[in-house]
């Protein structure tokens, strides 16, 4: 047996079934003295893929995505960081304000959407706001629906409500024409994993939690606010986003908990439905949900983010040299998909912890010992994730044995898990 590095050895002896105040501490200690969880925003406020990356990296990792961004900042918010959250809600307004043509296109002509190309590009340059040259998969509803969720939570918040400025109200008034423009309920787009389009649920769900949040704020916003005429102007939004969240509530009510049938019908993206969005509440769906994931795609060493996925695939680097592993592949799998061998599809590291909090959520209302059981099983699954140098990776993919990729650290996991361990925190100390 090849023998384990220090902090891979320290970390899995810092591991418990049950925890305490001083085991956790313990943990928390560990990833201090390896900065597993530091992350620092640029001086746009937004966060790139993954750190540690050359400004010319191959790998393209070093750019921004606006759902990555957004899942850390939801990870800082929970956790007490409020501003550096609005830091990256502020980041993506400027990058959205700067870049408005493209809504305005879409809303008046509506089928320039076909071209991708043409939508609100999703994956851009951070520290400058430019858009990027090459191809990409930019038909991605949920990260935009994202986007406008965190502003209005933000704007929500009751302790630290964060006010809409002018260029908050420029960008974020397009948002429902837009999703109205592509009828996004039905809009055939590459969802969390910028793949072949189809219509996801989990694109759906996320477009229409961030309308439910633009409702309430609306709704909330006292008519003495009323400047210039931009309170008429959201209220007159008012019917539009009623139907928009009626109709994106029927996709759901018809077709979960699948992602998109009849295409595969288990994917773990369907999570975020639970957490960060909260979309699905009832506990006997999230059950159904849950149990899915947990029977057909959880691995030793992760989760799979679908049955066949072939993205780092066994072999994977042999396949594709550095600058095409993770290239645009919306367009077609097919070659990548017939490289895969059968039960070779990569384990991620981002689930685990969001299925922890998903139990932590369901604990704090059910004081049910079962939901502490799951939330602290797929703690320690995702402690046993973490590098021999203390990194939160993004996958591990078979190449003569189980290993990580090149995305490490990952900002997303980094994020996942640091948000698990708090709420470990929380659940034990009774917070």
């Amino acid at each position: 047996m090849r023998k384990k590095s220090q902090p891979r050895a320290t970390l899995d002896k810092l591991i418990r079934d049950e925890y305490n105040a001083k085991s956790l501490k313990a943990i928390r200690d560990f990833f201090g003295r390896h900065r597993t969880h530091q992350v620092s925003p640029n001086s746009q406020g937004l966060f790139p893929a993954t750190g540690e990356l050359s400004h010319d990296s191959a790998t393209g990792y070093q750019n921004a995505w606006v759902r990555d961004n957004v899942m850390i900042a939801n990870s800082l918010r929970l956790r007490g960081q409020i501003e550096v959250a609005r830091g990256v809600s502020k980041g993506l307004t400027n990058y959205f304000h700067k870049h408005l043509v493209r809504f305005r296109t879409i809303i008046e002509k509506p089928d320039v959407m076909e071209d991708v190309q043409q939508r609100p590009h999703v994956r851009f340059n951070g520290v400058t706001l430019e858009e990027l040259p090459e191809l990409w998969a930019h038909a991605q509803n949920d990260a935009l629906g994202y986007a406008l969720r965190l502003r209005f939570v933000l704007a929500n918040d009751p302790h630290h409500p964060f006010p809409m400025g002018r260029t908050d109200g420029e960008v974020y008034t397009l948002f429902p024409k837009y999703f109205r423009a592509i009828e996004f309920w039905q809009d055939a787009d590459s969802g969390s994993w910028e793949e072949t389009r189809k219509i996801n649920n989990s694109s759906v769900g996320v477009v229409l939690a961030g309308l439910e949040e633009m409702k309430k704020h609306i709704e909330q916003t006292p008519a003495k606010t009323r400047k210039g005429g931009r309170r008429k102007a959201t209220d007159d939004l008012l019917p539009m986003i009623d139907r928009l969240i009626e109709k994106g509530r029927r996709r759901l009510e018809k077709t979960l908990p699948f992602e998109a049938p009849p295409e595969p019908l288990i994917d773990s993206a369907v999570l975020f439905l639970m957490h960060p969005v909260g979309v699905v509440k009832e506990h006997l769906q999230q059950d159904v949900i849950l149990h899915l994931v947990q029977a057909r795609l959880l691995g030793p060493y992760g989760i799979k983010r679908y049955l066949g996925d072939s993205y780092f695939c066994q072999d994977y680097d042999r396949w594709f040299p550095p600058d095409q592993q993770a290239s645009d592949f919306s367009s077609s799998t097919t070659y990548r998909d017939t490289l895969l061998e059968p039960g070779c599809e990569a384990q991620w590291a981002l689930f685990d912890p969001v299925i922890s909090v998903i139990y932590r959520e369901r604990y704090r209302e059910s004081k049910d010992f079962g939901d502490l059981a799951n939330q602290t099983f797929h703690f320690n699954r995702s402690l046993g994730q973490v590098t021999p140098d203390g990194k939160c990776p993004e996958l591990y993919y078979l190449n003569g044995r189980w290993i990580t990729n090149d995305h490490t650290p990952l900002l997303w996991t980094q994020a996942n898990q640091a948000l698990a361990l708090h709420y470990m925190e929380c659940s034990i100390l009774g917070r």
